[in-house]
């Protein structure tokens, strides 16, 4: 490679390297912030949801649980009647919905789904934001815990990335040190993947305080549950995560080559 495009190369594994800094440091200032704020609600001096605003930045810091429901999506039905007060409690409810444009039939107000192509049943995920008066509450503490444990481990993710892309701009890509950086981010990866749904568990509001979510009528929202081991592992994860480690060993591969390089010259 030339000296103009090695120039060009080093100077973008410069400025990706100071983005990767700059993410790391903001990353772990979120997680400072979620650290301060909790400890401050844990004590009774804010309450959930934290507004925050400093000149044109706005923080807010929340809590939620994820929620899911399903219902089935109504195969025919009377467009004149709008949806009643009181839904029947033996499964009939069914969403009202058609495919705008399909070839559905409509007779005598009633319409029928265009059976070619049709929606047979509506599953919705979101979540319920929780508010605190303040004080000690477990799950509260336990979100606060998850929250500078993830940032924690982006943040040296981050930095990891940082003294890599460093080491490139420096003309040290293949060398014992990016071999440890590539390692460690691998490692990290996957280990971070594995224990997610420990995290998760650990940290849910029916393991942390025993609660549940009971809903007198529709839309029935379910709390999302955890799922545990092995389905709760995110494979496009860890597999990512070993990629990077077949990249360190091509890097070590290399550094070995450019040492005898440097031994033979």
């Amino acid at each position: 490679m030339g000296d103009e495009p090695m120039a060009r190369a080093r100077r973008a594994f410069k400025i990706g390297g100071w983005v990767a800094l700059a993410a790391a440091v903001v990353t772990a200032a979120l997680a400072v912030a979620a650290a301060v704020i909790g400890a401050m609600a844990l004590t009774g001096k804010v309450t959930y949801p934290a507004d925050y605003s400093l000149g044109p930045l706005y923080f807010q810091d929340t809590l939620s649980v994820q929620v899911t429901t399903a219902s089935p999506v109504c195969q025919e039905f009377d467009i004149t009647e709008l949806l009643p007060n009181e839904y029947p409690g033996d499964g009939s409810f069914c969403y009202k919905l058609v495919q705008d444009g399909g070839e559905q039939l409509i007779r005598d107000d009633v319409v029928y789904q265009d059976p070619s192509l049709r929606p047979t049943e509506a599953v919705l995920t979101g979540e319920v934001r929780l508010a605190t008066t303040g004080g000690w509450n477990p799950w509260v503490a336990a979100q606060v815990v998850k929250q500078v444990i993830i940032g924690t481990v982006i943040t040296v993710w981050l930095l990891l990335l940082w003294r890599l892309l460093a080491a490139a701009a420096a003309g040290n890509a293949f060398s014992a040190r990016t071999v440890q950086y590539l390692r460690a981010m691998g490692w990290l990866t996957i280990a971070s993947a594995a224990l997610a749904p420990a995290l998760d568990h650990f940290t849910g509001l029916h393991q942390v305080q025993a609660l549940h979510f009971a809903g007198y009528g529709p839309p029935f929202l379910d709390p999302v549950g955890t799922q545990g081991y092995p389905d709760g592992v995110d494979l496009v994860q860890v597999a990512l995560g070993g990629l990077v480690l077949l990249v360190a060993e091509v890097f070590r591969h290399g550094a070995a080559i450019e040492d005898e390089r440097r031994l033979t010259v």
